[in-house]
């Protein structure tokens, strides 16, 4: 908060950088090592251990996060791919890049959710994904939306080793506002089949730009395999990344498709170690300050958003 020519100007979500961070990016930059390496490897390690998956890739956007996980499923021209009409352009634009067809759905009266029911109906024979948004750091009601896609698993038709092994449509969560959340003592990030986190510079943990991506086991598919198909398209098909060709005898590699350039640099990463050590607290504060805006609120009729109830928590992104 600054005060300029006798005005009160409030900054919008300015990031919480401490000397920590300052430290972490300033080793990183001292290391020599700048692009992906291993601090990138280690991020994606704290958080595969933080929600309880297997595996994790960070890449330079929640945006390329949620694109290739439809590229890993196969998702393309003729399939339809269903999000809510209330999110960020994102979650919509991504699946237009693949080619598949938008179907918006509307929202539940007064409320930010997708109204479950229009989701159910919307199902059809060409659907192979759903994307549902976890608006404000709360979680969407993913037992409702499981529901609906098992009423409609009969239709489903893969078109990919994938999609049959999932044998139903994907739920591809955008997770951008709820990285710590959890529902119904699940870590958010390990209820969808993929889930994508943004850490971009206004989220509750930044990279400045970034994101995360991570998965649930699929039977018969292994999560090593998607991990390095993760890889090979966020890396122009380029067989080995830049550290592993750092390994004695093993500066060859090959070019294996003409895909994307969306990797995340170490010292992206850098930042997002130091955060990660801090944001437990962080997510305590968040809770601290939206307890206190809640009382005021509710005394003078503003209806709130609730953050934290029995089935699950938030990780407090916005009011």
């Amino acid at each position: 908060m600054t005060n300029i020519d006798n005005k009160l100007h409030i900054s919008f979500s300015p990031p919480d950088i401490t000397y920590l961070e300052i430290q972490e990016v300033t080793d990183a930059l001292r290391s020599g090592w700048i692009t992906t390496g291993p601090r990138t490897k280690k991020l994606e390690k704290l958080i595969a251990d933080y929600v309880g998956t297997p595996r994790c890739v960070c890449l330079n956007s929640q945006t390329a996060c949620a694109e290739m996980a439809l590229h890993v499923l196969g998702v393309g021209p003729g399939d339809e791919v269903i999000t809510s009409a209330y999110t960020y352009t994102a979650s919509a634009s991504i699946v237009c890049h693949v080619g598949a067809k938008l179907v918006l759905v509307d929202t539940q009266k007064d409320s930010f959710e997708m109204d479950y029911d229009k989701l159910e109906e919307a199902i059809n024979e060409r659907t192979k994904a759903i994307i549902p948004i976890d608006i404000g750091g709360v979680p969407c009601d993913y037992d409702r939306i499981f529901k609906a896609v098992e009423n409609k698993r009969n239709l489903f038709k893969p078109d990919s080793p994938i999609q049959e092994a999932l044998g139903r449509v994907a739920i591809m969560a955008d997770t951008a506002h709820s990285f710590g959340a959890n529902w119904h003592g699940r870590m958010v990030g390990n209820i969808a089949d993929f889930s994508s986190f943004s850490f971009h510079a206004v989220k509750n943990l930044t990279t400045a730009e970034g994101g995360a991506l991570t998965w649930r086991p699929i039977p018969g598919i292994s999560d090593d395999d998607i991990y390095h198909q993760l890889q090979l398209l966020s890396l122009h098909g380029q067989s080995k990344d830049a550290l592993a060709k750092t390994q004695l005898g093993a500066w060859e590699y090959d070019i294996v498709g003409t895909w994307y350039k969306c990797n995340m640099t170490d010292i992206a990463a850098a930042l997002g170690i130091a955060q990660f050590k801090r944001y437990p607290a962080m997510l305590e504060r968040r809770k601290e300050i939206i307890s206190k805006y809640d009382a005021a609120f509710k005394t003078v009729g503003v209806k709130v958003l609730p953050h934290y109830t029995e089935g699950y928590q938030s990780s407090g992104h916005l009011l």
